[in-house]
């Protein structure tokens, strides 16, 4: 078939088999580096001469010059559009990306100029053969370098990919199983080329060991549209080191057999319990045989240097055609060259802004207003204008706690007992909790109470406050009052994992010269999703915060940076980001833990709702008090 054509069976003559160069944009995705890798080792395998290029431009001469990702090589190479006229018309793209992407577009108009076109999917050969494109498929397979496989695997459940709404939903139903399980669930932003010192992204020999430690590879499509796209570099990779790929639903993943190479199903988390149930070290177990015989055949049965042999030889036949002839195979006009660049950007877009201002100042000045009357109330009634009542379990006193969880309640009455049982079912850590009732409204000062009540063997301290003094003062309150040496920051809407202070417990333990550590959360009640998915990273941080508060911070750094920053200094709702920026000028950082460890509680309204009244102005307030900070230009 077009898709899939290799010439005859015959040896091809030694001095007609063209040298190859392969070429991948040296700024571009490092996976795209890893793949370009795998292509130079099969041609050697199969029998050429054959180099990597990460510089410099494709150029006529008796050189196969294949591109991969020709989305990134051209796009981010500085030369002219002469210039890459010139190198798209030798160069054999091959392309990796989904048809109907934006990178996928930006591949199409050098195929257009180029003698032949692989692509690692036959989805995408199809889809570039309807463009006029004389085009192929590389399929994919394993060479030696790949094969890292070792006795032990210690990784439960291994999850790598770019972020989007629908996975995040996905990992997030499957968070109940996840949480109990060895997982590593490394999620990294697209917006952006991933390279080798992206923090959290593994590549090459590295990600080859992470793969071999793991039973399970997870493979979750990043949009709704079914049956999804078979992601053939992440199943190979995973595949040659004996890992068992669990996906959804795919096409387009022939030679390879479901239930036989890899397993693929409708219900990820019926099928994951399923699979985690087996005993590993079992001759039974079904990870184990899968991935057995997905080895077999990448390494051997279907391996690179197999499939890239043929295509190299129509290569050569493609190369040697003239111009004039090549030009009759492209059925449509080809498109202009796309180069990167910076779109002119108009002002951002907000309506009502100064009424927007005014409308958060009057809510901020109503808030400060409201609470002098409750400290003169205060003043009346007990004799001070800051009267905060305390409570104690029974065991408070004796504990000798290494973590102090600490919980800010204002008005979540109804919720605040499923936080406490899930802090009271951690289990290995000698914990303390620390309740800071901030003059709720609601009964939730009682409910706290009971709950001491009821738990006499749990180290609680209620500090129930007449006055309300907003998130952040509630937060430095507790922590005035904590005792442990690593304190848990936890709203009172949120929850944890029974493993999740022991495993934060052991990171900082780990990494001693971290200021913090924090998970990955799973979203749930009105919405779906995951939150703290990404390590620590300044310029990302710059940009949005992305780190929850619900994190372990060390009792020294909040003692080294005086707590959060009070809300009239800087602005409702903006204490969490603040604080990590703040340690991040004074060059400290934070561990991600990427286990999905805590629950993030979403709701139809929240603090931060009122902030984004006001965000551009709350912004450039914290920009201005830490310059130096690798802030965006744009």
């Amino acid at each position: 078939s077009p898709i899939d054509r290799a010439t005859s069976d015959a040896p091809r003559p030694l001095n007609r088999m063209r040298p190859v160069r392969v070429f991948v944009a040296e700024s571009g995705n490092a996976f795209m580096a890893d793949i370009a890798g795998w292509i130079v080792e099969a041609a050697r395998l199969a029998g050429r001469t054959a180099e990597l290029s990460t510089n410099g431009l494709p150029r006529r001469d008796r050189s196969l010059n294949l591109v991969v990702a020709p989305h990134e090589f051209f796009v981010l190479n500085p030369c002219t559009d002469v210039e890459l006229e010139a190198a798209a018309q030798c160069s054999i793209p091959i392309c990796t990306e989904q048809p109907g992407t934006p990178w996928y577009r930006l591949a199409l108009a050098y195929c257009q100029r180029a003698p032949i076109a692989f692509d690692i999917n036959p989805h995408g050969v199809a889809a570039l053969i309807a463009e006029g494109i004389d085009a192929s498929h590389l399929r994919l397979g394993g060479v030696p370098s790949m094969d890292r496989r070792r006795d032990r695997r210690d990784i439960d459940v291994l999850y790598l990919a770019g972020h989007t709404d629908r996975r995040g939903a996905e990992l997030a139903r499957l968070a109940p199983i996840l949480w109990e399980h060895r997982s590593e669930l490394r999620i990294f932003r697209t917006s952006s080329p991933v390279t080798g010192r992206t923090p959290g992204v593994v590549t090459g020999k590295d990600k080859y060991d992470l793969l071999a430690r793991s039973r399970i590879l997870l493979n979750i499509h990043r949009d709704d549209n079914k049956p999804g796209y078979f992601e053939w570099a992440r199943m190979i990779e995973a595949m040659a080191n004996g890992c068992a790929v669990l996906t959804e639903p795919s096409t387009g993943y022939q030679p390879l057999e479901p239930g036989r190479h890899f397993i693929e199903t409708d219900d990820l988390a019926a099928t994951l319990v399923d699979l985690l149930r087996d005993d590993p070290l079992h001759d039974g177990d079904r990870c184990e045989r899968v991935g057995r015989a997905a080895a077999s055949a990448v390494l051997d049965e279907f391996a690179l240097d197999k499939s890239l042999a043929g295509l190299l030889d129509l290569a050569d036949e493609a190369a040697d055609r003239p111009v004039r002839l090549r030009r009759w195979f492209t059925l449509r006009p080809a498109q202009p060259l796309i180069r990167a660049h910076r779109p002119p950007l108009m002002n951002p877009l907000r309506p009502a802004d100064e009424l927007r201002h005014r409308t958060y100042r009057a809510i901020l000045a109503e808030q400060q207003f409201q609470r002098r009357i409750e400290r003169a109330r205060c003043q009346l009634v007990h004799g001070v204008d800051d009267y905060v009542e305390r409570h104690e379990s029974e065991s408070y006193a004796a504990a000798r706690p290494e973590v102090s969880v600490i919980v800010t309640l204002f008005n979540y009455a109804v919720v605040v007992s499923e936080t406490l049982d899930s802090i009271t079912a951690s289990h290995d850590v000698e914990l303390e909790i620390v309740i800071v009732d901030d003059h709720s409204t609601d009964n939730g000062r009682l409910v706290v109470r009971r709950f001491i009540t009821d738990h006499p063997e749990i180290p609680m301290v209620l500090l129930a406050s007449d006055v309300n003094r907003g998130l952040a003062q509630a937060r430095n309150l507790a922590i005035a009052n904590v005792r442990g040496s690593k304190v848990m920051v936890l709203d009172a809407d949120n929850l944890v994992y029974p493993n999740c202070l022991r495993r934060l417990a052991d990171t900082l333990v780990q990494h001693p010269d971290a200021s913090f550590a924090y998970a990955m959360l799973e979203d749930f009640g009105v919405e779906r999703g995951v939150r703290s998915a990404m390590a620590w990273h300044l310029p990302w941080l710059c940009e949005r915060n992305y780190i929850d508060a619900q994190a372990m911070i060390r009792a020294a750094a909040f003692e080294r940076h005086g707590g959060y920053r009070r809300e009239e200094e800087l602005g409702y709702g903006w204490e969490d980001w603040e604080f990590w920026l703040r340690l991040g000028a004074a060059g400290e950082h934070g561990v991600h833990v990427p286990e999905m460890l805590g629950r993030y509680r979403t709701q139809p309204s929240s603090m931060i709702t009122i902030t984004n009244l006001a965000e551009s102005e709350i912004r450039s307030t914290v920009m201005n008090l830490y310059p130096e900070l690798p802030w965006p230009t744009t």
